[in-house]
Parts: structure tokens; sequence; C-alpha cells
């Protein structure tokens, strides 16, 4: 499918036809949104507690076909999060044996995109109002960019298109490559990163966002010691944190020693044999894509079986 550069949409009877849904049900969805999600709190990945919404079926059918209209968008590659066919490995090998990588992350990123910002996003595609209205109240909830949306992690690159754009312009020039994943942005290259910081803090400021963490005290490390990506090691090469491979090892070990059955029982495992075998394939899998090296545990899995 070829990609498009803008949304350019100019009726929200175009934006009915090109996403496949009636008109009406836009509106109707639309106009009484808050009937259509649920709101609740739970941790996030960090272990911090957080805001989430849950969409109704109607709302979740709008959001796959607003997703699919949103994947026609040709995005810069350095927005990596949430993008079809871009992954925590693409977006960790564009940093790989840099000497220098410098990580943040964008604080209380989705409550402080608000409904504004989701809507100039939409008009800076060339949406007409009523469509940027339309598009921004289906996938908004409490006037901000709600994590638990399908949505939100492709209309998260919209919005920072322009932060995006300006940090391209300030670090191009020196050989500086950076990526977003979702709200979090690493940079990387063999010029200094620390005496860009100012501007970048700046930037984030004018755009509306603010990054985590004093200037003085953000993560840029040299080549000297582990450099990480979106948990991803990516000194000399792109490999796993030693956690997940040390555990498929050790776990592989013990079940050609004892037997699986045994190990299974011995460490009190909720899984049976088959149901366990295609946990640990899956993370074989993910260590295989991530570094191809890492192909002698498929191997050591099939005389396992």
């Amino acid at each position: 499918m070829k990609k498009r550069k803008l949304l350019n949409i100019n009726t929200i009877s175009e934006l009915s036809r090109q996403i496949g849904l009636p008109e009406e049900f836009l509106l109707r969805v639309s106009e009484n949104i808050n009937n259509y999600y649920e709101k609740f709190e739970a941790r996030d990945k960090k272990g911090k507690e957080r805001s989430f919404y849950s969409a109704n079926n109607d709302l979740k059918k709008i959001h796959k076909s607003i997703n699919r209209l949103l994947d026609s968008l040709d995005y810069p590659i350095n927005i990596q999060g949430g993008i079809t066919k871009r992954s925590i490995v693409t977006n960790a090998s564009m940093h790989v044996g840099k000497k220098y990588v410098a990580n943040y992350d964008i604080k209380n990123f989705f409550p402080s995109v608000n409904y504004r910002i989701v809507y100039k996003a939409f008009r800076r595609q060339k949406c007409a109002p009523d469509v940027s209205r339309i598009l921004t109240m289906l996938t908004t909830a409490d006037g901000c960019l709600p994590q638990g949306f399908a949505t939100s992690p492709k209309i998260s690159g919209l919005v920072l298109y322009n932060a995006n754009f300006r940090i391209e312009k300030l670090l191009r020039p020196f050989g500086l490559v950076h990526t977003f994943w979702i709200d979090d942005l690493t940079i990387s290259g063999h010029h200094p990163i620390k005496k860009f910081q100012k501007l970048l803090y700046k930037i984030f400021k004018q755009e509306g966002f603010s990054l985590h963490d004093d200037p003085k005290k953000a993560k840029i490390t040299d080549s000297k010691h582990r450099q990480t990506c979106t948990g991803l090691i990516i000194n000399q090469e792109l490999n796993p944190e030693r956690g997940l491979k040390s555990k498929v090892r050790k776990e592989i070990y013990l079940c050609k020693k004892f037997g699986i059955k045994n190990f299974l029982e011995e460490h009190n495992s909720p899984f049976d044999k088959d149901t366990y075998l295609k946990k640990l394939a899956g993370n074989i899998s993910f260590l295989c894509n991530v570094n191809k090296k890492n192909i002698i545990f498929k191997k050591e899995l099939e005389l396992l079986k």
C-alpha cells in the first residue's frame, strides 16, 4: 500500500467513506462519547498508578478503522512506537554501536496531551475543522489522550511531529540520531549530546511537554558502560538485557537435566507441558528476533521437545 504524507480529509462524509463506517454511527458515538468507554486505575509497566481507559465494542470498532486510516500515513522513521512494522527491535537498532547514548522520557505524557493538542495534530494533517473535531472526540477521553485506547500510540506519533522535526533539525548536522518510542526519546551518535540538553528541554516546553528530571541528571552513557534502548542492550550489537536470556538458558538446562515434567513440578508452575513449551518458544522467538545468534536456543528447544 502506497503511503501518503497527509490525511487531507475535507468532510465527515469523506471520513466515513475512508474508514468504512456510516456517518450517522460516527456522529452518534462522538456526541455521546462518555457512554462508550470505562475508566479504571492500574499500575503501568514502571509500577506507577495510572488511569486507563477501555473502549466498548462500538468504540473499539471505530478505533480499529481509524487505526487502518493512520496506517496509511508515512510516519517519519524517527517515530517508532505504535507504528506498523516498527518495534522495540527496529527502534533500538538505530542506536547500536554509538559512542554516546542518551535516554529521556516525557513527563506524564498521556495526561499532558490534551484534546487541543490532538485537534491541532489532525489539523496539521490537513483535515477540515469538522473532521478534526470528530476524530478528536472519538480518540480522547476526559479531555486528553487516554492510555488504553488502541488509537493512542499512533496519535502520540502525530502530536510529536513538530517536536520531532525540530529535534532532527537540531541534531542531524552533528550526526546525531533520535527516535521516539511513544513517550521515550533516545538520542545517539559520536558527538557529545550533553551540549544540546538545554535546547531539547526548551523545545519540549514550547511544544507543551516537559522531560523528566533535571537536565544535569539526564541519563547519558558512553560506550564504556552498558547502553540501553527500550529494554535492549545496544553497545556493539543488539541484545536483550541479561535477565531473559539467562532465564531461558537456565530453564533449558534444568529441563534437559531433570525432564520438563519434573522441572514444572519442582517450580510449582501453573502451566502444563504444552503451554509451558509454547511460552518458552515465544521467549526464544523474541531472543532470535533481537539477535540471530540466539538461534542456538531454537535448536536446544527442538532437542528438548
